[in-house]
């Protein structure tokens, strides 16, 4: 389920952008489309992520678990310390798209570096 979410997700966000740099659609209706175009693939890869986990055994949860907090604990205290950065205005603003996708990477890592551990 939830690949079929990234694939929606891909092709729906490229046929809005797409659509919207078009066509001169009035307001609200890109922010509307915006968030159709990103809600229901993004629901669909949570849930199955959710399913997928609650399906195997303890050992694929915990390292699941272990991934997910490694992920959560670096990325906080990389942003944390690049707010500070930036209200020093030593370093420019970071986006928020950067910021989940390195969760992500963290995610996949961690996944990586914990099921090693168990082999």
């Amino acid at each position: 389920m939830q690949y079929l979410g990234m694939i929606l997700f891909l092709i729906t966000t490229a046929a809005v952008a797409l659509l919207l740099r078009r066509f001169d659609i009035p307001e609200p209706w890109p922010y509307i489309l915006g968030a159709l175009s990103v809600l229901p693939p993004a629901l669909l890869i949570a849930f199955g992520m959710l399913r997928t986990t609650r399906e195997q055994d303890e050992l694929y949860r915990r390292v699941q678990f272990e991934a997910i907090a490694f992920a959560a604990v670096v990325a906080w205290l990389f942003t944390f310390s690049w707010g500070a950065l930036e209200l020093m205005e030593l370093v420019p603003e970071l986006p928020a798209y950067a910021i989940a996708t390195s969760i992500v990477f963290l995610y996949g890592f961690g996944g990586w570096l914990f099921y090693r551990r168990y082999r």
